[in-house]
């Protein structure tokens, strides 16, 4: 996927046009600033283009408390990148049917296509003398938008201008496209679930994914490291005699830098981040979810020299350095995936990539810099990057508001929540499940309004043919029931309604999570349908058996959280003298980055529970109930006190409503 991207003044970059694949086509300049490259060399701890510190968030440099391995919480949603030789997002991929940016324009901007329209024919290399200029006069806006900047129109020129119509060489590379659109998206938005229609048009998972990627075309974001711009065929990287890039942007990112982000990022704040995966030329775009450092040992400078193919006393790269390590990592990053009327399952499309290197560490015992040795001198991440979020779209005529609202729908069910009463939420995921896989597949319904819990049943269609294989758990609030423990042995298939326990007077409000694991070999199969069924309690938001002994305690809301604020906001709720029973905080936040945020509770005790910590990453809003551990005793009477903190820039957000509920 071909992009252009330019950093500006703030240290931040834009992903621009696309141009194909998951590759880049960046300015020459970028990467190369006061201490770079075009001004003489680097210094090997790391230059002001590799400093970790571009990156939000308070960092951890010493290397005793950086973990070794690590996973994000919001894993992202593998797509394809939308090829712009296949015109982009105004590529017809499903049976014949409008591409996503003509349905959006027959849905949003007043576009009807004419009675003969579906018998142009748009441009294809596979019949490049046989397509109608008529069609792209006949675009709506934001498909003619996308087809003129976005999309093959180069190749379309090539053919008109070429003798027979097929130019020697196309001018419009296969892998340009929008890698490094999707990967915002696919971090920072929710994945779509099902098939929507609106305004009579019907917008399949694919659909959804392509529009989101779309308004992704220029995130702004913070970067590490520059682009090595060489290595395409016609030009090879330059090494030393040690066979160490010369070129500073053919050996970033920065080792060290690349040590400090993935287990920050991954291992303490669990969130993920971008990668140029590939040094040279090609810019493929990657989501990274996880990492694990199999290998670091504390070498001496001996050793340190062998691997770098040097001799002497000392080591060259970093005087700074007090200690040296010999670290082998891997980390785990979601491939692309073929457009589907449903969401690929993401087990499917995750790869790793191994890297060895030595680590810098200075008298502090703080990571400074690093040098990658063996085969990852020529193989390893040419730039880290992590996207924002956005608040509007960057492609004309392509409104985000409107097409998060046709994800929203995608993943909610249509039947609105009736009080006291039954109500049913429902997903067709048709999710294949792993073959003997303990992390299995995940799939979600969302509750959107609060109501208390006074019964609660699965309805499940799962195909298998084994069905003594599987595992299937419930999950919301912090709380997980397994609710199918491997039961039926070699009966085929899993059709039944099952009643859980555990989530009574809980909050029904925000994400279930239904997940299904294979923990045996030979047998597969599908989850096709699941269905929630809440019974909720007489007025709901909360619930008990009266008295003293029971209730829904509110705090304050309607509160803004002050952004980057090590204060932040409390909220107290009042509990009577003699409440007792089980308690739990049910939290509703409004925020755009649920990964900036501390969420603590108080009991009039002094004791703490910290709720929430920097976790979610990018996924937007706390809503959800949060069970107390180790349990409060006794009287539960005084004063509760919520603390919400934003520990980071940019993104903001409000506490909406919080409460203390306590079950008999």
């Amino acid at each position: 996927m071909n992009s252009l991207i330019d950093r500006i003044a703030t240290g931040l970059l834009v992903t621009g046009l696309a141009l194909s694949g998951c590759a880049a086509q960046i300015s020459d300049d970028l990467g190369k600033g006061e201490t770079g490259a075009a001004s003489g060399g680097k210094e090997d701890r790391w230059n002001h283009e590799n400093d970790p510190s571009l990156f939000e968030g308070e960092l951890n440099y010493r290397l005793a408390d950086l973990p070794q391995e690590g996973r994000t919480e919001h894993d992202a949603w593998p797509s394809t990148y939308w090829p712009t030789y296949e015109d982009s997002i105004n590529h017809r991929w499903h049976n014949g049917e409008l591409s996503p940016a003509e349905k959006y324009d027959t849905a949003f901007n007043g576009w009807t296509p004419s009675a003969d329209f579906m018998a142009l024919r748009p441009f294809s290399r596979s019949r490049p003398t046989e397509w109608d200029d008529a069609y792209y006069q006949q675009l709506g806006p934001l498909a003619r938008h996308v087809s003129s900047n976005m999309g093959n129109q180069r190749d379309r020129q090539a053919s008109r201008a070429d003798a027979d119509g097929r130019p020697d060489e196309w001018p419009v590379e296969t892998w340009w496209g929008l890698c490094h659109a999707w990967v915002p998206a696919a971090i920072n938005e929710p994945r779509p679930m099902r098939t929507v229609t609106y305004n009579g048009v019907d917008f399949h998972v694919g659909d959804l994914e392509a529009l989101l990627i779309a308004a992704h075309n220029r995130t702004p974001a913070a970067m590490i490291g520059g682009r090595c711009n060489v290595g395409n065929g016609e030009t090879s990287v330059e090494r030393d005699a040690t066979g160490r890039a010369v070129d500073v942007e053919c050996r970033d990112t920065n080792a060290g830098a690349l040590h400090v982000i993935m287990t920050n990022y991954l291992g303490l704040m669990h969130r993920p981040f971008a990668e140029d995966r590939t040094y040279d030329y090609q810019v493929w775009n990657q989501p990274v979810v996880a990492f694990s450092i199999t290998k670091q040992d504390e070498i001496s400078v001996a050793r340190a020299n062998e691997l770098l193919s040097t001799t002497g006393d000392t080591y060259a790269y970093n005087p700074d350095a007090a200690k040296l390590y010999e670290v082998n990592a891997t980390l785990t990053y979601i491939t692309e995936a073929s457009a589907s009327t449903t969401p690929a399952d993401t087990s499917r499309h995750e790869r790793t990539d191994r890297y060895t290197y030595i680590l810098e560490v200075d008298q502090a015992g703080l990571v400074i810099g690093g040098e990658y040795v063996g085969g990852s001198r020529s193989n390893h991440p040419d730039f880290l990057w992590n996207p924002r979020m956005l608040t509007r779209s960057t492609v004309s005529n392509l409104d985000l508001a409107k097409v998060r609202m046709l994800v929203q729908m995608s993943r909610e069910a249509v039947t609105p929540p009736t009080p006291g009463g039954e109500n049913e939420y429902e997903v067709s995921p048709a999710l294949a499940i792993p073959d003997n896989n303990p992390t299995g597949i995940v799939s979600t319904v969302n509750v959107p309004d609060a109501q208390s819990i006074r019964g609660l049943q699965v309805e499940l269609d799962i195909t298998h043919s084994y069905r003594g294989d599987l595992q299937v758990a419930l999950a919301h609030g912090g709380v997980e029931r397994v609710i199918h423990n491997r039961e039926g042995g070699s009966a085929d298939n899993l059709r039944t309604t099952l009643t859980v326990a555990g989530f009574e007077n809980a909050d029904a409000q925000g994400e279930w999570r239904l997940i299904v694991r294979d923990l045996a070999g030979q047998d597969t199969g599908t989850l096709n349908r699941w269905k929630l069924i809440v019974v909720g309690g007489e007025g709901g938001g909360g619930g008990g058996g009266g008295g003293s002994t029971a209730g829904t305690f509110p705090g304050a809301g309607g509160i803004a959280i002050p952004d980057n604020n090590t204060t932040g906001i409390t909220s107290t709720a009042s509990v009577p003298a003699g409440t007792t029973g089980t308690a739990q905080a049910s939290i509703n936040i409004t925020h755009t980055y649920i990964g900036d945020l501390m969420v603590k509770l108080q009991a009039p005790s002094g004791t703490t529970w910290t709720l929430h910590n920097r976790a979610g990453s990018s996924a937007d809003d706390i809503v959800r109930s949060f069970p107390l551990s180790p349990a409060p005793t006794g009287d539960l009477g005084g004063a509760w006190t919520l603390t919400v903190l934003d520990r980071a820039g940019r993104d903001v957000g409000t506490l909406n409503s919080w409460s203390l509920v306590v079950s008999p």
